[in-house]
C-alpha cells in the first residue's frame, strides 16, 4: 500500500501516523521512549507498505539531525517542517523562525476543518498554545500559557503549604478541599482561557481542541460551547502540508 508518513516529535512523546491516498489515517502509534524515529516507523509499517512521501516536525532540536538521517531509509525526500516550507497558510508572525513546527501544523489542520471560516486552535499539552487563523488563511499569531499539569506542579513547587496534586479526580465549580481547589483551579482556568480566546476569534470561528491534556477538558464536562476535538490535529496538518507540496 502506498502511504504518506507524518512524524511529530514533542516534548514528551514521539508520534507517527500513516495516511492513504484518500487522505485517511490508516494507522498511528505513539512512544514515550526517546528512541529514534526510525524504530517507531518500522513498528507501524506492514509488509507491502511503501512510503510515498514523508514530513517531520519537532520541538526537540537535539533529536532533529539523527531523526532526519534515519528517516531517509523509508523515503528519499523527507520534509523537515519549518516556517519556510511551502504550505496552505500564510504566516503573519513577527519572528516566524521561532514559531514551533507543531503550532504551524496544528494551525493548518484547524484551517482544513474550518474551510472558509476563521479557526481558533488550542493545543493543551505541557504548555497550552492558542492560535488564530482568519478566513483568508492568514495565521495572525497566538499565545502560550502553562498547561494543566504545569500549573499544578508550579503551585506545589513555589509555595510551602500546597500539596502536589494530579489531574485525576473531581473538578467541581467550587472546590471543597485543597486538592479539589487546586485541580479545579488548574483545569477550569484553562477552560476559561479557551472560552476567552474563542470569543475573541469571533462568532463564526471554528474552535479546534487538541493536545495530550485535551481529553481532561472533554471528560470534565466544563466546556459549554461547540468545538472539534482531534487528538491527531498536528498529523492532519502535516498531511495537508505534504499534499500541498505534492501539488506545487
Amino acid at each position: 500500500m502506498e502511504l504518506n508518513l507524518t512524524i511529530d516529535r514533542g516534548n514528551t512523546a514521539l508520534k507517527v501516523a500513516l495516511w492513504d491516498r484518500d487522505n485517511r489515517m490508516v494507522r498511528q502509534t505513539v512512544s514515550f521512549d526517546p528512541a529514534g524515529a526510525a524504530d517507531l516507523v518500522r513498528s507501524i509499517l506492514e509488509p507491502g507498505d511503501t512510503v510515498a512521501a514523508a514530513i517531520y516536525c519537532s520541538v526537540v532540536s537535539a533529536a532533529r539531525g539523527a531523526d532526519m538521517e534515519s528517516l531517509a531509509a523509508f523515503c528519499p525526500r523527507v520534509i523537515d517542517l519549518d516556517c519556510n516550507t511551502p504550505m496552505p497558510l500564510r504566516l503573519c508572525y513577527g519572528t516566524p523562525e521561532t514559531l514551533g513546527a507543531d503550532r504551524i501544523a496544528a494551525a493548518v489542520g484547524a484551517r482544513d476543518y474550518a474551510g472558509g471560516r476563521p479557526a481558533m486552535v488550542a493545543d493543551v499539552g505541557t504548555a497550552v498554545t492558542y492560535d488564530f487563523v482568519d478566513a483568508k488563511g492568514y495565521y495572525l499569531g497566538g499565545n502560550i500559557a502553562p498547561g494543566v499539569s504545569m500549573r499544578l506542579a508550579a503551585l506545589h513547587a513555589h509555595t510551602s503549604a500546597l500539596p502536589e496534586v494530579d489531574t485525576c479526580g473531581n473538578t467541581p465549580l467550587w472546590g471543597s478541599s485543597t486538592e479539589e481547589a487546586l485541580r479545579s483551579g488548574a483545569l477550569r482556568g484553562v477552560a476559561a482561557e479557551l472560552d476567552y480566546y474563542r470569543r475573541a476569534a469571533g462568532s463564526d470561528a471554528v474552535t479546534v481542541l487538541t493536545g495530550g491534556s485535551s481529553p481532561l477538558l472533554a471528560k470534565a464536562g466544563i466546556i459549554d460551547f461547540d468545538y472539534i476535538h482531534d487528538p491527531y490535529l498536528v498529523h492532519r496538518g502535516l498531511n495537508c502540508i505534504l499534499r500541498y507540496n505534492e501539488i506545487i
